[in-house]
């Protein structure tokens, strides 16, 4: 492990979550497609997950299932070629999409935009057909 993954792993890790690890996001971190790799996100955004994953968090306690994170942060060119948006959350690292474990992405979906009405947090929340976007970018906007 590089120095900047290992800073970044104990990144992860000093947030004392239950249910997520920094090896989980190396992990992500290296995977590659025609535009490189994902990538460690700049130091700089670092703290932009972080209410992301504390709703996350509270997710998997709610379900008591566990939830793969399928897309966390990318590199502009790993977004590109995934076909992401240009103004993707996942740039600014707000957002993760998550596959829960034995629930449906429209079960998972409202579940997060009650808890999003009920001001848990306010980001974006998207649902496609395996899968489900969730994102603390301050502002709401929903699709799917």
């Amino acid at each position: 492990m590089t120095a900047k993954e290992q800073a970044y792993s104990d990144f992860i890790d000093g947030l004392n979550l239950r249910h997520f690890k920094g090896s989980e996001f190396i992990a992500y971190a290296r995977r590659t497609n025609s535009g490189g790799k994902a990538g460690v996100p700049p130091k700089t955004k670092w703290k932009n997950i972080v209410p992301t994953l504390q709703v996350l968090d509270q997710l998997r306690a709610h379900f008591g299932k566990s939830i793969s994170l399928t897309s966390i942060y990318r590199a502009a060119g790993y977004n590109r070629a995934c076909g992401g948006a240009a103004m993707s959350q996942h740039k600014e690292f707000t957002a993760c999409d998550i596959q829960v474990s034995g629930k449906s992405p429209g079960r998972v979906f409202a579940t997060l935009l009650e808890w999003r009405d009920a001001g848990v947090f306010k980001g974006g929340l998207g649902k496609y057909a395996t899968f489900v976007h969730i994102d603390c970018r301050g502002r709401n906007a929903t699709w799917g």
